[in-house]
């Protein structure tokens, strides 16, 4: 499912999520799971990625990178509308 049509609500959540994550990260457009997943994939991740993702994990299955997968999907939705390209 493109992100584009997910429901207004979880739009909005993903939208507040990627609002905190570039206050706090300064990278644009990446949510606080997918973070979380980048800083997990590290040989020695940060304690404070150990934690959450051991939270975020066990709420879903693999939370983090399929957060990341989503990312993902959203910025290639965000260059096909940006391109023009028909939906």
């Amino acid at each position: 499912m493109k992100w584009y049509r997910w429901s207004w609500t979880r739009v909005l959540a993903t939208a507040v999520d990627v609002m905190f994550a570039t206050a706090i990260w300064r990278e644009y457009d990446i949510t606080i799971s997918s973070q979380c997943g980048l800083q997990l994939r590290k040989p020695d991740p940060a304690w404070w990625a150990q934690w959450l993702g051991w939270v975020l994990n066990h709420i879903q299955k693999n939370h983090c990178e399929l957060a990341i997968k989503d990312d993902i999907q959203r910025a290639d939705a965000a260059l096909s509308i940006l391109r023009g390209e028909p939906s």
